[in-house]
């Protein structure tokens, strides 16, 4: 699973139950952090990237493992972020960075940044990212390697280039893993997708034939609106048929990794809550889909007042979720009791970042209550 931790997202995860967080595997990316509040305007903003730092040492020693990326997106990238993905002695401040915060969780594992400078020649380029695997390779069990897949239609190349290192180090008993990024997966794109990663997924199985291979990506949309109706509606998870496309052509198995049904683009930026705002409540069903139900709220006509309280409107919403009938009932979930509870009593949230933690914990569980059933059904334990 990867997380841009986000405010939803680091509280969708600490609501997990600590028998679930040990099933996980978690990509975390580092991001800047929050715009540290500042009156004068003409300074450069600062950013609350320590924030990030001790998230991950403090909130992530449950899990299998936490591996540590630096954010690709560019409304999320700092001077700090940028200063540390340079690639100026192999990858230094990245190595140092990472061994830091394995010092203090040693869950964490590194992945490879692969970002050159533009007037290096290729044999910096290679020195620079060589450096950087063999300053991981014997202090740690797996490295990652990841792939915007849809974007960077070079990485097999660097996979290429890394091959006898990777082979090396995977003959150590050690695991090389190659996380496929589709990020935001269209509906009914799927096997579109399948079919153009086909070929590549062949490529590296002759290039790094044990490597660790993960389809990553997710369709929940930046606004529900974008796929469905106003006030209800119903879609399908396409990274889970995406995932299933790709397994059903590979002679190897890969693996599973979503964004916890979060859109890939996450805005940083604090949005005040509208007074006419719609209140929205998603429900992860066990049927690989999200369902979803919206209230508008009460306006006087003449007076423009707002009649309902945002509480009100998200209680309505809890007891249209729960009464519908793609509702199902979902155990050890803290997102499923909040719906539960908000439908007979006063909700506990009533913003939108609330709902969101709401959805995204009850996904996990979702997905990893499938995984448990599907393992069983093939006597294969997860991974």
């Amino acid at each position: 699973m990867l997380l841009k931790m986000g405010d939803a997202e680091i509280r969708a995860w600490k609501h997990l139950s600590p028998a679930r967080k040990t099933e996980l595997s978690v990509h975390c990316e580092i991001t800047r952090g929050r715009k540290r509040p500042n009156k004068d305007k003409s300074v450069p903003a600062e950013y609350n990237i320590a924030k990030i730092y001790s998230t991950i040492t403090e909130d992530f020693t449950e899990c299998r493992v936490c591996v540590v990326d630096i954010t690709r997106e560019s409304t999320l990238r700092s001077s700090e972020t940028e200063a540390l993905g340079r690639s100026v002695d192999g990858y230094a401040a990245w190595v140092a960075k990472v061994n830091e915060l394995h010092a203090e969780n040693d869950k964490v594992r590194p992945t490879l940044i692969v970002n050159p400078r533009e007037d290096d020649d290729y044999e910096q380029y290679e020195s620079d990212i060589f450096a950087q695997f063999d300053a991981f390779k014997d202090r740690y069990d797996l490295i990652s390697y990841r792939a915007s897949v849809l974007h960077d239609e070079g990485f097999v190349d660097d996979l290429t280039m890394l091959a006898d290192r990777a082979n090396a180090f995977i003959a150590n008993d050690k695991r090389f893993e190659i996380v496929l990024d589709f990020e935001f997966v269209q509906a009914s794109t799927a096997s579109l997708h399948a079919a153009y990663v086909a070929p590549l997924i062949r490529r590296i199985r002759t290039i790094i034939p044990h490597a660790r291979i993960v389809s990553l990506g997710t369709s929940f949309p930046k606004s529900v609106t974008d796929v469905g109706d106003e006030e209800r509606d119903e879609f399908r998870l396409e990274e889970l048929t995406l995932y299933e496309e790709i397994s059903r052509v590979q002679n190897q198995p890969i693996e599973y990794g979503d964004y916890g049904s979060i859109n890939p683009i996450r805005n940083d930026i604090e949005i005040p809550v509208g007074s006419y705002l719609r209140a929205r409540i998603d429900f992860p069903t066990d049927k690989k889909s999200v369902y979803y139900h919206r209230v508008a709220p009460e306006v006087d006509p003449k007076t423009k007042k707002l009649l309902s309280p945002r509480s009100s409107m998200y209680k309505a919403a809890a007891k249209r979720v729960v009464s519908d009938p793609s509702h199902s009932p979902l155990d050890d979930s803290w997102g499923y009791e909040k719906i539960v509870e908000a439908a007979t009593k006063s909700p506990e949230g009533s913003s939108p970042s609330f709902w969101i933690s709401v959805r995204m914990e009850m996904h996990i569980c979702r997905r990893l209550d499938a995984m448990a059933r599907q393992a069983a059904s093939s006597g294969v334990g997860n991974t």
